[in-house]
């Protein structure tokens, strides 16, 4: 009776790794190379996705990555990371889906506002939708959401997850580090340029060489064509 007792916690405090576990040990965590990477598909995915849609609504293109100097679109580079953090460890097709949904509707939401109250512009507005809300997101876009979801997690997430544990850890990480640097220089363009788009709008004159050198480079016309849907408020 006592030896059974002594298996039992032996068993509840010692559970075996994996044959996956030991060979992969960050299978199922999202390191930073891997959030890199992810961030990168999604934006290039988001980028594809939206000049499709455009081409089949009005029949024209449209630049559509919502970034200066890379291809990757940050509300979807950022839209598939939130995806894989808060999704990741379900099993269920129902809980990815209504999960994604909700989450979808609050990323929209909460950059949408970001947007409009710290850069002083709106890049959609769904105002003409059906059960829309606030016009910042709307029920069919996060059902749209939810369906992405289930699509990302379970034929993009999982394969990829296998595939980025095969590859060299030095490599992957150095690679990561690069990209990363380039995101963030790109992002600081974006920023940069859009708060002098927003400011000459105001007619704010620029405070400082950057600021003239920003005009020169990225005036109305160049951020009207980069930025074809956003909206200064």
């Amino acid at each position: 009776m006592i030896r059974k007792d002594k298996e039992t916690t032996l068993t509840k405090k010692q559970k075996p790794l994996s044959f996956s576990r030991y060979v992969y040990p960050t299978l199922g965590k999202l390191t930073f190379p891997k959030a890199v990477f992810l961030y990168m598909l999604g934006g290039a995915l988001g980028n594809l996705w939206e000049i499709i849609f455009n081409l089949v609504k009005v029949h024209r293109y449209f630049v559509c990555s919502g970034s200066i100097f890379t291809p990757f679109n940050p509300v979807y580079g950022l839209g598939l990371i939130a995806i894989v953090l808060a999704l990741r460890r379900f099993h269920s097709i129902g809980e990815v889906f209504f999960g994604g949904a909700l989450l979808g509707g609050i990323v929209e939401y909460v950059l949408s506002c970001f947007e409009e109250y710290v850069l002083g512009v709106r890049s959609w507005n769904y105002s003409s939708w059906p059960l829309d809300i606030d016009g910042r997101t709307t029920v069919p876009i996060m059902l749209f959401w939810g369906l992405l979801c289930v699509i990302v997690i379970f034929l993009i997430y999982r394969p990829l997850d296998t595939f980025f544990e095969r590859i060299p850890r030095r490599f992957f990480l150095f690679a990561a580090l690069f990209f990363f640097s380039v995101i963030c220089i790109d992002m600081f363009f974006n920023a940069s340029a859009m708060f002098r788009y927003t400011a000459r709008a105001s007619d704010i004159p620029p405070l400082t060489a950057f600021g003239e050198w920003l005009d020169r480079v990225f005036p109305d016309s160049f951020m009207k064509y980069v930025f074809p849907s956003t909206k200064i408020q």
